[in-house]
């Protein structure tokens, strides 16, 4: 007799979603029953972890993936002249003990200073559109309240729409 077992997946592959707030679960359902009112699909607006979907402001090429915007806006920046560094964040082990993070969470992808003195930060996206986690979200709202920039780019085209009065 041949028994077939299910395959236990390990509670370090598990990803636990944040649950949604009574609000966001209000603000699905009238969604939804507004959608079905007008015999649209229903469309979830909030996802469980807060992240957002973006999509470019302008036209940029497609496809685009998110590893060629980071390298062609880290080209342009520098070829503006515009100090910038590229913002790696990750985790490792060392050893049986050690352990080490670097970079920082939920930074862009990008963090550079203008001229004027001015901090930025660019978060890059594919050409299609992605998602900003709700820690980037956090992060953007933070460095803007302290006149700083920070930017969701697409595309190179995108890049120089938001540059166009910075770089003269």
């Amino acid at each position: 007799m041949n028994v077939k077992l299910k395959e236990t997946i390990p509670k370090t592959e598990i990803k636990y979603m944040k649950k949604q707030t009574r609000a966001q679960k209000c603000s699905d359902y009238a969604d939804a029953f507004k959608c079905i009112k007008e015999g649209k699909p229903v469309k979830r607006l909030h996802s469980k972890d807060r992240s957002i979907p973006t999509h470019p402001i302008v036209e940029v090429r497609h496809p685009y993936p998110e590893k060629d915007v980071l390298h062609d806006c880290l080209v342009w920046l520098r070829r503006e002249g515009i100090l910038c560094d590229r913002n790696n964040v990750g985790a490792g082990q060392i050893g049986e003990s050690g352990y080490y993070s670097y970079g920082i969470k939920d930074a862009g992808d990008i963090i550079g200073l203008l001229q004027n003195g001015q901090h930025f930060e660019i978060e890059c996206k594919r050409s299609g559109g992605g998602r900003l986690s709700y820690g980037q979200q956090k992060r953007m709202k933070k460095i803007r309240e302290n006149n700083g920039l920070y930017f969701v780019i697409h595309g190179i085209a995108e890049l120089e729409y938001y540059f166009k009065d910075i770089v003269q």
